[in-house]
This record gives C-alpha cells, sequence and structure tokens, in this order.
C-alpha cells in the first residue's frame, strides 16, 4: 500500500523522515530517522516509545513531561474516539493509562485538544549528534492509506530555532 511513499521517504537525506500508519507502527523511514535512536534501533510504534518507552522519556525527549506527552496524549485520545472499535488503538490507550509515568499525564489532558503535529518544535539529544531541537512537518497521507507522513529538521544547540514562514497567503 506504501510502495511509492516507501521509495520516496527512503530517498530523501538531510533531514530525518518516516510513515507511520493509523496505529503509529512506523511503516517506512530513511537513514536520518534510524541515526536518530541509540543504535540505530528505529522503534517500531512511534506512539508507543515516546509514551512509554523509558529512553525515549528519560534521554532522547527533552522536556518530555510538558512537550512531547502533553502533545502526543490528546492525539492518542483523539485516534481512539475516531476509532472506538480498533483493537490496536485500545490497547495502546490502555497501556498508556496504566503507566505510572504517562498514566497521570494521559488523565490530564483529558480535555485537551490535538494538535497537528506540523510545525512543532520540540527538543531532542539525538543519538549521534547531541542535544538540539526537531522540527516537525507532518502530512496525513490519502484516506485509502490512513498513514502519516512525517519530516524533521534537526538543529543542533541550545537555541530553539525559529519557526518557518507559515505558507498561508502564498500563491504558487
Amino acid at each position: 500500500m506504501y510502495t511509492g511513499w516507501r521509495t520516496v521517504v527512503e530517498n530523501i537525506t538531510g533531514s530525518m523522515a518516516y510513515i507511520s500508519d493509523r496505529h503509529w507502527n512506523v511503516v517506512a523511514c530513511n537513514a536520518e530517522f534510524r541515526a536518530f535512536f541509540p543504535g540505530g534501533r528505529t522503534p517500531s510504534n512511534t506512539m508507543r516509545w515516546m509514551l512509554l518507552d523509558e529512553e525515549a522519556r528519560d534521554r532522547t525527549l527533552l522536556n518530555w513531561a510538558e512537550d512531547w506527552a502533553r502533545a502526543a496524549c490528546p492525539a492518542l485520545r483523539q485516534a481512539v474516539t475516531n476509532n472506538p472499535a480498533d483493537p490496536a488503538l485500545i490497547e495502546l490507550a490502555s497501556d498508556v493509562r496504566r503507566d505510572p509515568v504517562t498514566g497521570p499525564i494521559y488523565l490530564a489532558t483529558a480535555t485537551s485538544l490535538a494538535l497537528h503535529p506540523d510545525g512543532a518544535v520540540h527538543q531532542v539529544n539525538h543519538a549521534m549528534q547531541g542535544p538540539g531541537w526537531v522540527t516537525a512537518s507532518a502530512a496525513t497521507l490519502l484516506p485509502a492509506c490512513e498513514g502519516r507522513f512525517v519530516m524533521m529538521q534537526y538543529q543542533p544547540g541550545p537555541d530553539r530555532p525559529p519557526l518557518p514562514p507559515s505558507l498561508s497567503g502564498r500563491t504558487t
């Protein structure tokens, strides 16, 4: 189903890129994305990794509780709301609720809106390049795929990168 997109993603250089399905399972990624993770071990599910993996919480996703978890929990909740009979999403949300670290954040964000990750800027600790920032560019693939395309620009250092200019108002 993702054959064309897989080719696109695997050939992107200079930025981390991946595609995930509607459950956040990684279905394709490039070398830069793999290099982001210690030992090149790309997680099979990005949402499960962000919210439940100790290494992600403690060493890779900086300011995890405030920035990463508070954005991811409402997105997971919205996915379950939109797909209430999906056993994979229900299981993931249940695991998150039961987690002693993430569960309280999941409950505390019950009324938060799920924001689209496009343009999000968060601190990270890149496995090969050290502390810095990622700026996400994200898009939803055609409904038949029910997937997401995410590309992340990494900028090393302590200073938050400026937000990219808005595309609104531009003509093609």
